[in-house]
């Protein structure tokens, strides 16, 4: 098994808007270990239970892992006081991540924290020169962050990009092969849902990556289940989010 309790060091912090701030830590293992759509359980400081980040991206050659906080509580709010040189306690790599093999192009969409894991998937299939399309949903211009020229853009209100949700965006891609097309989704339920259906709509692959409170980041506590279609007497079953996931084909999740 992978995953392992480790302490790492924290070596770098830049805020990239007025809530959210991009954090590395030096960690070899985690860095090298780590794949696209999995996660860190990192501790809060004061907080009892750690909180869990997407990794947002890897430099294995120099051992460092990325991850993106945005503040929404205590446990957030203390991880992004941290300063460089600190020491915490981290458990990872966590979860199933993405699977891109058998399609020619892939479809990125994210949206709020979803963004940084979204990083890095875009990171590793470009490494390996696939075609990648990447879209990104915020609120407002102020709260756009990691976006990068290629990318199609989105805003809510329109004052940056396609005024509109990631759908909008999305919409001005040119499927010519859905078969051979995957789309992969991070961020809140409503919008995942939607590409979700956009995606059905389509005979399109997509895979989602459910973004639920965990707490152990083990499959142990339970308190991380995602309802997924199941042939019982009920027509689902509870999964575990951290274990079975946090990745999901979105024909399975029951919304």
């Amino acid at each position: 098994m992978d995953r392992k309790e480790y302490k790492i060091k924290l070596i770098s912090k830049e805020f990239l808007n007025s809530d959210t701030c991009y954090l590395g830590f030096l960690c070899p293992d985690i860095a090298s270990k780590a794949y696209p759509g999995q996660f860190v359980n990192i501790s809060a400081g004061t907080v009892f239970l750690k909180r869990p980040f997407g990794i947002a991206s890897v430099d294995k050659e120099n051992g460092i892992f990325y991850i993106g906080v945005k503040v929404v509580g205590k446990g957030t709010s203390e991880i992004s006081s941290f300063e460089p040189g600190l020491m915490v306690d981290c458990l990872g790599p966590l979860g199933k991540g993405f699977d891109f093999e058998g399609y020619d192009t892939i479809i990125l969409t994210g949206g709020g924290t979803g963004v940084f894991p979204i990083n890095f998937a875009y990171e590793t299939l470009i490494s390996q020169g696939k075609n990648v399309i990447v879209c990104e949903g915020f609120r407002n211009a102020s709260q756009v962050i990691l976006n990068k020229p290629s990318y199609i853009l989105t805003t809510d209100c329109g004052d940056c990009g396609i005024k509109g949700t990631v759908i909008a965006g999305i919409d001005t891609i040119d499927i010519s092969e859905p078969s051979k097309t995957l789309i992969c989704c991070v961020g809140p339920i409503p919008m995942m849902k939607a590409v979700a259906s956009w995606a059905s709509d389509k005979n399109m692959s997509c895979l989602v990556s459910m973004e639920q409170r965990m707490a152990c980041g083990a499959g142990i506590c339970l308190c991380c289940t995602v309802k997924v279609k199941d042939d019982g007497p009920d027509g689902f079953k509870n999964v575990r989010c951290c274990k079975e996931g946090p990745v999901f084909d979105s024909r399975e999740v029951v919304w």
